[in-house]
């Protein structure tokens, strides 16, 4: 083999050399580029899952259950009727069992001298919705609750129809943040709240499965300031599928 036959094959060579270079060179991009694919649908993926398990964000305005046309079939009850007329309910548990920081305690309306701020309003809450005294009831709530972020809540009436309501169980569901205002320290906490009603009227929780099916838990947003806690929210819990 000459000189000139030696070039030329070197260049085939060459060449041959350039082009398998080149392959595979493609065919690692293809590979990164599948992978980096296959990444970013599990990123999306990812997000996908988060987001629909949720943030911790919630609506900035309340759940109204009195809103919600949730049709008939509530027990008739007129405002006059005494609840307590009914032995079988008469009998059930009224208290309220109170969740908060690792303990559990039990208050009744004989106990508020011993309930804490937070306590004492949610034995005051049930005992008002108890007798259908929505004008005491009323003022357990914040403005801003009523205000409801631009979708105003009605008041209760001053009277409506007693509530049979029992086994009550509130949970603090956090820890509560303070913020020092021109007013005072206002702490802010969560409360998930349930409880159930018997033969259920509609005027309270028309939500609520009928009759005694069961409870419907919501979360609480609680005030408290200079010794007085007031309800300035109510969400509903978002059970992920």
């Amino acid at each position: 083999m000459n000189s000139k036959e030696i070039k030329q094959h070197d260049a085939e060579q060459e060449q041959i050399a350039r082009a398998l270079d080149a392959k595979k060179r493609k065919k690692r991009l293809i590979r990164l580029a599948v992978t980096v694919g296959a990444a970013l649908v599990v990123l999306v993926a990812l997000y996908l899952i988060l987001r629909r398990c949720g943030s911790g964000e919630r609506p900035s305005y309340s759940y109204d259950p009195l809103s919600e046309d949730n049709g008939e079939g509530f027990v008739s009850q007129s405002v006059d009727f005494d609840i307590f007329t009914d032995e079988e309910y008469a009998d059930k548990d009224l208290g309220v069992n109170f969740y908060a920081d690792n303990v559990g305690e039990y208050f009744t309306v004989d106990d508020l001298e011993y309930a804490s701020y937070q306590a004492r309003l949610f034995v005051e809450y049930f005992d008002a919705a108890i007798r259908g005294d929505g004008k005491k009831l009323n003022t357990l709530f914040t403005d801003e609750y009523f205000e409801n972020d631009g979708r105003p809540i009605k008041k209760y009436p001053d009277r409506f129809p007693m509530q049979k309501i029992y086994a009550i169980k509130v949970e603090k569901t956090g820890v509560g943040k303070t913020e020092n205002t021109v007013e005072g320290t206002m702490i802010y906490e969560y409360y998930k709240v349930s409880f159930l009603i018997k033969d259920n009227n509609g005027a309270f929780r028309p939500d609520l499965p009928e009759p005694d099916g069961g409870s419907i838990p919501l979360i609480f947003d609680v005030i408290t300031l200079k010794g007085i806690s007031k309800i300035n929210r109510i969400s509903q819990i978002v059970y992920n599928k």
